[in-house]
């Protein structure tokens, strides 16, 4: 089973496997990152956890915390320095994440619905 992401503003995927989707959470918040939660599609459903980033239930993750996901996970890469598969995966993440103009330079970072 594999995690796929929509961004919101232009629902460009992004899809990993599960596994790599724990280490990025992980890697965030070993750098910092407190998560603000989720929303869920249906508020009405007792078992919505706002903290649940790791199934596929239609969460989105507001722009605000993207933000700070963004900021953790480059965090992580600037001084635990993975390589590999880490290293690959956390910079594919960063650079669908955020929204960039033809130079690179961030536009913004809408936040995702997690699928």
């Amino acid at each position: 089973m594999g995690m796929d992401l929509v961004r919101r503003r232009d629902s460009i995927k992004w899809t990993c496997n599960n596994q790599l989707w724990i280490y990025l959470l992980n890697a965030a918040k070993s750098s910092g990152w407190e998560p603000l939660g989720v929303q869920h599609e249906d508020n009405d459903l007792i078992d919505n956890d706002p903290m649940d980033y790791y199934s596929n239930k239609g969460q989105t993750v507001s722009p605000a915390d993207s933000k700070r996901l963004y900021q953790a996970i480059l965090n992580h890469l600037n001084l635990k320095k993975p390589s590999g598969i880490e290293k690959d995966i956390a910079e594919d993440f960063l650079s669908w994440l955020a929204r960039c103009d033809e130079g690179g330079a961030i536009i913004d970072i809408p936040g995702f619905i997690i699928r």
